[in-house]
């Protein structure tokens, strides 16, 4: 008879697999978990380098204007926000070589690849979360330089209310973070309960 019962099929299968029809295909859930961690490092990385070359740049830019704006006699405010944006540059570029030198410390398992992640993740986490608190310094000088010598206040209203607009932007890109985060840490915890099953 050409049709097969159900169980004959699943009998076939299991032979000619050596694995049970309904097992988790390990190596695809293996390399789910890779791009999960490549993504978080990828993520980390551009974060990183994005933080380290705006505050360089803009450390730079606002130290030459300036500089040159008051013949070397700049506000103080000016100076300070430079030196924030200088040391920020230079405590996000430490951190990022920590992070690499931590990179060589997992496992090439599966587990190991999912711890990985997410310790790209929790570092992501803290960067964003310290970085949207950075805002407020960096708004807080900006605001304080204008007002020095701005006439007209609606122009520092605008900049407030484009300072409060990146607060909240940041915010809710720090909730992305968290929830990869999350997800990661649900995958480990599903992944070691079920080995402690076993």
């Amino acid at each position: 008879m050409i049709a097969m019962k159900f169980e004959e099929m699943k009998k076939i299968w299991d032979k000619q697999n050596q694995q049970p029809l309904y097992a988790i295909n390990e190596e695809a859930l293996h390399n789910r978990i890779r791009t999960k961690k490549q993504r978080a490092k990828h993520i980390s990385g551009l974060s990183e380098v994005f933080i380290i070359i705006v505050n360089i740049v803009s450390a730079a830019s606002i130290l030459v204007a300036t500089f040159l704006k008051s013949n070397g006699n700049g506000d103080i405010y000016s100076y300070l926000l430079a030196g924030l944006m200088a040391a920020t540059a230079a405590f996000v570029f430490t951190g990022r070589l920590k992070r690499k030198k931590r990179e060589h410390l997992f496992d090439r398992s599966m587990l190991g690849d999912l711890d990985h992640a997410i310790s790209n993740a929790t570092f992501q986490v803290r960067l964003s979360q310290i970085m949207r608190w950075y805002i407020l310094p960096v708004g807080l000088l900006i605001l304080l330089d204008i007002w020095q010598t701005l006439t007209q206040i609606w122009i520092s209203v605008l900049i407030f209310l484009f300072i409060g607009f990146i607060w909240f932007a940041g915010r809710w890109e720090h909730q992305i973070y968290v929830k990869r985060k999350h997800e990661l840490e649900v995958l480990r915890a599903k992944l070691t309960d079920g080995n402690n099953g076993s």
